[in-house]
């Protein structure tokens, strides 16, 4: 049986077996679904009231980045108590779900791909363990913002150029960046800047009074700020992602590659909630940043009636 075919047979398995109070085995089955399409139909839905009936004794694994936690965590901020293993590239993941009262029983850090296979094999061993489930959007933001915004008149546009240490290649050159920002302040937009301090060292851009720099090393007070913005740019990351899950409207500038798992749990399904527009780019040639540039406005425009 393909892997095309699987999805649907444990699908329509796991629907039966909650049709007989077979919760903790229809909550395995619909965890195979999930390894298949992450959000095929209404499984995320199901697997999650499957798990609620269950003798909740498997340990949910969360995997990933910063970005997969955010999808994580409209499941998890519900049920702390449950058990969780947490296997990440993201340096800081204690401090996070420290900060947000949420337990995590294990830890498995990689930094490179030979590490993460590893750490999956190790998983394979785990006695029970299923993937935790996922949400595409908050019902608010978890994040309390520790700041206000004054002047809050103007629009605001959230601006991420860069990405984790193990995805730098999705970072957005600065040129771009650079020229974007100066046809925002022309047009009279506020600007939110986010990312690192060295990201933002690079743009060589002061801050001022409608330039506010989101860099803390605190990344749940970076991500609180994003609720502040009326539309967010930026890269394949993990602030886009906040965006899109508050229903802020987000462009998403990504290399024209195929990846099928960022398309299937990262972009397409905000795409289906028109929460999210895509500009694929091949290289940013100085030909192309004009085209990402007039493709960026032209969307503020429909947006906001900007001119």
């Amino acid at each position: 049986m393909n892997r095309h075919f699987k999805k649907y047979y444990f699908y329509f398995l796991a629907r039966l077996l909650d049709l007989f109070g077979q919760y903790d085995k229809s909550f395995a089955s619909y965890a195979k679904v999930i390894q298949f399409r992450t959000f095929l139909w209404d499984v995320q839905n199901r697997y999650i009231a499957a798990y609620q009936k269950s003798s909740k004794n498997a340990y949910l694994e969360i995997q990933g980045g910063i970005g997969d936690f955010l999808q994580h965590l409209p499941f998890v901020l519900k049920n702390k108590s449950a058990h969780y293993i947490v296997a990440t590239h993201f340096e800081g993941a204690q401090l996070f779900f420290k900060a947000l009262g949420i337990k995590i029983d294990k830890y498995y850090f990689y930094s490179n791909k030979k590490e993460y296979l590893s750490i999956r094999q190790i998983l394979k061993k785990e006695q029970y363990s299923q993937s935790c489930p996922r949400v595409l959007f908050f019902q608010k933001s978890p994040f309390v913002s520790y700041k206000k915004i004054r002047n809050k008149q103007k629009r605001v546009i959230g601006i991420h150029r860069g990405a984790s240490a193990l995805g730098s290649s999705k970072t957005i050159p600065t040129t771009f960046i650079q020229d974007l920002i100066k046809q925002l302040n022309q047009m009279g937009y506020k600007i939110i800047l986010f990312g690192t301090k060295r990201e933002l060292s690079d743009i060589k851009i002061s801050k001022g009074k409608d330039i506010i720099i989101a860099c803390d090393k605190n990344i749940i007070k970076n991500l609180s700020f994003v609720h502040h913005c009326d539309l967010l740019i930026g890269s394949d990351s993990v602030f886009k992602t906040m965006a899109s899950m508050i229903k802020i409207p987000t462009i998403v500038l990504h290399q024209n590659t195929r990846n099928n798992f960022r398309d299937r749990v990262f972009i397409k399904p905000y795409l289906k909630n028109h929460m999210m527009h895509v500009y694929k780019y091949n290289n940013f040639s100085k030909q192309e940043i004009k085209f990402a540039l007039h493709y960026v406005l032209n969307i503020l425009s429909i947006k906001f009636n900007s001119h």
